[in-house]
This record gives C-alpha cells, sequence and structure tokens, in this order.
C-alpha cells in the first residue's frame, strides 16, 4: 500500500531546504525556455487530456515538448498518450524521461515505482502509529512534494521549448509548484459551472501571491458538440467562470465543447486532435495551443528583458 505523507525528508517546509530545493530545480531545468503548469482546484475538469492535445500540438508544430505527470493519486499522461506503463526506478545520476509519440518526452510518478501498482492509503500524521511503524505491512511511503521536487529536480529533459507540468487537483498542488517554481507560468481550468467558477477564483488569489504568471483559464466541457445539428449546445451554466476571470484580472483563454469521443480517445491511448482533426473540439484545442504558445513567448520576452 502507499501513504502520502510529508514526512519524507524530515525537513519539509524549512526556508533552508526550500532555496536549496529551488535552486536544484532552476539548474535541471536551466535548458527549457517556458515551464507552463496545467492545475485544476477540483478534479474530473479533463485537465490531463487537455494537456496531452495542446502537447502533441505544439509537438507537430516543431516544438520540443516534455509533459510532467505530477498526479499521485491517478496519474493518467502515460495511459493517454498509449504508452508502455513498464516502471523504470530512479537512477543515482537522474530519471530519464520516457519517448512517448511525436517526441514528447514524459516523466510520471507511475514510472518510478518497481513492480505493480499499491493500493492507495492516506496517513494521519496524527495518528498514534507513525510511517516506520507500517513498514512492516509492505507499505510504501510517498511525499506529495517530495515526488513533486524529484520529477522537476532530476528528470533529465535536456533543452526543451515548453515543459508542461500536469498537477494533482487541489489548491494545495498550485501553490506547491507555485513556491517550487516561482517563475513559472501557469493555466487554470475548470468546468462552467457556479462551484467550479469559485473554486477557480480561490486558486487563482492564492497563485497572485506567488511570482508566478497567471496565462488564463480554460473553461472545459462548455457547451455539448452535436454533430448532427452541426452546433454547440448549452451543456452546463455559463457565465460564472468569465466573471470570475475577469474579476481577477486574467483572460479566458478557451471555451471547449463536450466531445464524448475525447474520452474514447484518452482511453485507447489515441490523441484527439489527430484522430478528429475536423471536429469543434480539436479545431479549439488546436487555436488554444497556438495562444499559450504565443503567450508563453511574451513571458518569456519580458523575463529575459534587462531591468
Amino acid at each position: 500500500m502507499r501513504i502520502f505523507t510529508e514526512v519524507e525528508s524530515g525537513r519539509e517546509g524549512t526556508d533552508s531546504v526550500l532555496v536549496d530545493e529551488i535552486s536544484r530545480i532552476n539548474l535541471n531545468l536551466s535548458g527549457i525556455r517556458a515551464v507552463l503548469a496545467i492545475g485544476s482546484a477540483r478534479g474530473g475538469v479533463g485537465k490531463s487530456a487537455i494537456t496531452v492535445n495542446v502537447a502533441a500540438t505544439l509537438a507537430v508544430a516543431g516544438r520540443k515538448v516534455g509533459i510532467i505527470d505530477a498526479d499521485l493519486n491517478s496519474p493518467s499522461i502515460v495511459a493517454m498518450l498509449g504508452m508502455d506503463s513498464k516502471r523504470r526506478g530512479l537512477a543515482i545520476e537522474g530519471i530519464d524521461p520516457a519517448a512517448g509519440p511525436l517526441g514528447l518526452r514524459i516523466a510520471a510518478s507511475i514510472l518510478l515505482s518497481e513492480g505493480e501498482s499499491p493500493p492507495v492509503s492516506f496517513l494521519d500524521l496524527d495518528a498514534e502509529r507513525t510511517p516506520s511503524q507500517l513498514n512492516g505491512s509492505r507499505l510504501s511511503e510517498i511525499s506529495y512534494g517530495g515526488s513533486l521536487r524529484r520529477l522537476l529536480g532530476q528528470s533529465r529533459f535536456g533543452a526543451l521549448d515548453l515543459l508542461m507540468v500536469d498537477l494533482a487537483p487541489g489548491l494545495e498542488q498550485v501553490y506547491r509548484f507555485s513556491t517550487l517554481l516561482p517563475r513559472a507560468a501557469v493555466i487554470m481550468v475548470s468546468q462552467p459551472s457556479e462551484l467550479g467558477a469559485r473554486a477557480a477564483r480561490s486558486a487563482l488569489d492564492l497563485v497572485s501571491h506567488s511570482s508566478s504568471t497567471v496565462l488564463g483559464v480554460i473553461e472545459n466541457m462548455a457547451g455539448f458538440n452535436c454533430d448532427g445539428c452541426h452546433s454547440v449546445r448549452p451543456l452546463l451554466p455559463a457565465g460564472s467562470l468569465a466573471t470570475v476571470a475577469r474579476e481577477s484580472g486574467v483572460a479566458v483563454l478557451e471555451r471547449l465543447p463536450f466531445d464524448p469521443r475525447l474520452a474514447e480517445a484518452c482511453d485507447r491511448g489515441v490523441l484527439f486532435v489527430r484522430a478528429y482533426p475536423d471536429t469543434p473540439l480539436a479545431k479549439r484545442l488546436t487555436a488554444l495551443a497556438h495562444t499559450i504558445d504565443d503567450a508563453l513567448a511574451g513571458v518569456s520576452n519580458r523575463n529575459s528583458a534587462p531591468e
């Protein structure tokens, strides 16, 4: 069984350790032009599916792109790309990303453990039993923060135009990433509902207190793509996310329609933008990829400009 805790090093949260971790991560990623985190305040919003299809679109356009799947609960990037999920373990000198389709390079938590994926358990740090006392029952202790630091600081991507980091859902994951890579860019994904917009607002407020650049938000499942009537019909209540984005001073980068073939393509390990290029969703995903590419170019130019 796998336990998620933050006691991996015993030094979690100390300022000196954080500074060292940030320096190590920045050095490891120094050959990468831009780092972009795809985050969400809630699960089930389609964040990973968007990540792989945007990455594939940019790869076809000639960009060198890598993806880190930083989700410990349900890592899905490897399966969505139709890749072999054979676990590689950790080399002393670092992690070699796996080769994905279209030249994509992939590092994922699911590739780091030997053997079959264990069941998941969450350890209450106030419980009477400590992680060391539980090791006798073949429990595998893993830290959320430790895993993210390891993937960022040890994955040997080399030179890339873009590294996309598919974060686990939750405000704490967005916050943790922004502290480790404060100069990175962030995109938030949400569904078009009042509750989704509230959660997105909390995430945007959280990131606003860091040095990370928020490129904008993506409204996923914004209408149902109807092939028979050649239109996109309303699916969920609309407008709330646009209001939140406007009040937070960020852009709505794209409103993506729901297409059930996206889930089917992800299950088969097939890229939707390649399998169904003429659909409204594929066209908007393609447009989104180019919007992100242009926005990141602007961020890179601002960051490299002399002060």
